[in-house]
């Protein structure tokens, strides 16, 4: 997980899809850029394991205006671990210390 340099909190890594790019793409290129691990997707099925859609406020520091905000979290599996592209302080939890109700909710799927 990353510790969300804004919000303050840990989360999975994260951000947004760029143009041409597949949302799987993205997902695995924004885990290398903020933690250096190189992935691949995990099974044959690349669907998500969770899909979670919440409001953003405003955010007049980044000229944000509020909006929807998709989340699709994918099960990958690491190959290895290179210097991360971003600074963004980034560990391992165990399953029961993971305290954000949303991976909880994606763990207790992976385990069904």
């Amino acid at each position: 997980m990353i510790f969300h340099p804004h919000i303050k909190k840990w989360f999975q890594p994260g951000g947004h899809i760029d143009e041409g790019e597949s949302p799987i793409e993205a997902a695995i290129r924004e885990v290398y850029e903020e933690t250096g691990l190189v992935c691949v997707v995990e099974t044959e099925n690349s669907e998500p394991i969770d899909v979670d859609v919440h409001e953003i406020p405003a955010n007049p520091a980044k000229d944000e205006g509020a909006h929807l905000h998709i989340d699709l979290l994918y099960q990958l599996r690491v190959l290895r671990k290179e210097r991360p592209l971003e600074e963004i302080f980034c560990a391992w939890f165990s399953c029961d210390e993971v305290q954000s109700p949303r991976i909880q909710r994606a763990l207790s799927r992976l385990g069904a």
